[in-house]
């Protein structure tokens, strides 16, 4: 591959995820039966729900009970109360509502929408199934690659993704919420200029790309492909984790 070559592939052949499963196992079997075995400085990008669902993240809506603050988001949103309750438990801090939605500072300092609480894919819909973030997404992260590790003696970075929304924007993108073995940001090399010799400023999001290059390829809804391998790609190893790319936000506009 040339500089300017990075290459994507969705892995086919990831089953529909149980709790408990081993996602590292599935992920080797995977990129060996699609010819492609993993090798050091490959970047696997992981969606959350299969994370979700074999940590046991799963929340059936029956078991929940509203509390009196659930019950008034309930009614400012024309939301079931129980998921309510689930974004709230979820959540730091409620900032926003924006007609139905609510956005939120979740407890792993992520600004997203309804703490991550996410009703799709979660189960079938009467049966009333919710779908939560891992509890810490970088661990998750480390997890997969040290599992991927110890079976395969290859060095891999691993991005938890999830569709995140702005309340500035339209629709969701794809975005990195846990890492392992790649840094959240990364500097300018030194000695770097613009076209005209100045130079360069700015700090990189570089998983936030890859991210979102990858959700373009893993689909949403039924389009099961969860997880996509990218080769060819330029990024500063570490383990920063995904803390030093959040920024929290200077005001809030509703209190839990």
């Amino acid at each position: 591959m040339s500089t300017w070559d990075m290459r994507l592939r969705a892995l086919p052949g990831i089953p529909m995820i149980s709790t408990g499963d081993d996602i590292a196992a599935l992920i080797c079997k995977a990129a060996a039966e699609d010819g492609h075995q993993l090798t050091d400085g490959d970047v696997l990008c992981v969606a959350q729900k299969i994370v979700s669902k074999t940590e046991g993240r799963i929340v059936r809506l029956a078991d929940v009970t509203p509390s009196p603050q659930a019950e008034e988001l309930a009614q400012r949103t024309g939301r079931d109360p129980r998921w309510c309750q689930l974004v709230l438990d979820e959540s730091e801090q409620v900032l926003d509502l924006i007609g139905r939605h609510v956005v939120t500072l979740d407890h792993r300092g992520l600004v997203d929408t309804a703490g991550g609480v996410d009703l799709s894919n979660a189960g079938i819909y009467d049966e009333g199934w919710a779908c939560l973030l891992p509890v810490d997404p970088d661990a998750s992260a480390r997890r997969i690659r040290d599992r991927i590790r110890e079976l395969t003696g290859t060095t891999v970075a691993v991005i938890v993704t999830d569709s995140l929304g702005s309340p500035h924007r339209e629709g969701s993108h794809g975005a990195a919420i846990g890492l392992a073995g790649i840094v959240a940001v990364e500097k300018p090399p030194t000695g770097d200029a613009d076209l005209y010799g100045n130079p360069a400023h700015g700090d990189l999001n570089r998983v936030d790309e890859l991210a979102g290059a990858a959700s373009a390829l893993m689909g949403q809804s039924g389009a099961a492909q969860p997880v996509v391998l990218i080769r060819g790609a330029h990024y500063t190893t570490g383990d920063t984790g995904i803390t030093p790319l959040l920024v929290r936000p200077a005001n809030t506009t509703m209190e839990r």
